[in-house]
């Protein structure tokens, strides 16, 4: 048996500019963090006592005979992808709901192949491992979207990506000390707005508006630059928790259902209550609700947000890792 575990990821800056019919003109960054929720996947060889080759557990269960069977077209995509030798029982374990902008099905992809190498033998690294996911959902699936998850979940960290080019990907570990790290940390705040569901017209729609929204989203790859300088320099954070309140601002021009009334009340509300930025994590207006609050307004913004809950979370400096391979 394989497990991996891969992270989920807090996007900051720059979502949008990762879109390679943006980046491939302009050149894209993006500013994000991974945290410590994961998806887990397990690999288990089936033998052949059983009626069925293959199963896979996850919201549903599916046993089938050949991989293009499956209607899970990740699953069935990663299979035709890296053809296992021998019938597979796939697991999946998620610490949080799939669907709500944290990168859920990049990391899915990436844990997937992940284990599928291992089960293999093979050696794979953190780029092999963001391309293929890319070449999964972007082109064998087909899904809209940009480049940035795929990254996020193989490689893990608070990281800057720079998209310049086709096939040129930059990543950069910003160099926060501990006690730096530790107040961005305290400051954040996540909050789950309760509603699940797919991003995939948005996406589209903000995929098919990308001349339309060119000016908006230089002005969002910038305030990259402007994040970076402000988390590795030694003045007040709360100059990145401002920066968060413009890229909102920015972001929900790009499409018309990247928020929803009850985000734009809760937002409204956590302002109010102290909050110096934030943003909705993905789009669609669904998901997670990040804030930025010097902590003494923590306690007044929970109060302010009676229906949304809350997330306990920490950033995660590890990409997709196998934590468990059983000797045959």
């Amino acid at each position: 048996m394989i497990i991996s575990r891969t992270p989920f990821r807090v996007s900051f800056f720059g979502g949008g500019t990762d879109f390679p019919e943006f980046y491939e003109r302009h050149g894209g960054a993006v500013l994000l963090t991974t945290i410590n929720k994961y998806c887990y996947i397990s690999i288990h060889k089936l033998s052949a006592f059983f009626a069925h080759r293959f199963r896979a557990s996850y919201a549903r269960t599916e046993m089938v005979q050949e991989p293009s069977e499956f209607q899970h077209p990740l699953i069935r995509e990663c299979l035709l992808h890296l053809p296992p030798t021998e019938g597979l029982e796939i697991a999946h374990v998620s610490d949080l709901p799939g669907r709500t902008g944290l990168g859920t099905s990049s990391s899915f992809t990436v844990g997937l192949l992940h284990a599928l190498h291992a089960m293999e033998g093979g050696r794979v690294t953190a780029e092999d491992l963001a391309r293929e996911a890319i070449l999964i959902e972007r082109e064998r699936v087909g899904d809209a979207g940009g480049h940035q998850d795929q990254y996020a979940a193989a490689y893990g960290g608070l990281i800057r990506i720079d998209f310049a080019g086709r096939n040129s990907v930059a990543i950069r570990r910003l160099p926060l000390n501990i006690e730096r790290l530790n107040a961005l940390e305290n400051q954040l705040m996540l909050f789950y707005t309760g509603v699940e569901q797919s991003a995939e017209q948005i996406l589209s729609e903000q995929k098919k508006r990308t001349s339309q929204n060119e000016a908006a989203l230089m002005k969002m790859r910038d305030m990259v630059d402007q994040a970076t300088e402000s988390l590795c320099g030694e003045g007040s954070l709360e100059d990145f928790g401002r920066l968060l309140h413009e890229s909102w601002e920015q972001k929900k021009t790009l499409s018309s259902g990247i928020s929803n009334p009850l985000v734009d009340e809760s937002y409204a509300a956590a302002r109010k209550a102290g909050a110096l930025g934030g943003k909705l994590l993905g789009a669609g207006g669904r998901g997670f609700l990040l804030l930025f609050a010097r902590t003494e307004a923590h306690d007044a913004i929970r109060t302010a947000l009676p229906k949304l809950r809350e997330v306990n979370f920490r950033f995660s400096m590890e990409g997709s890792r196998i934590i468990f391979k059983a000797a045959e």
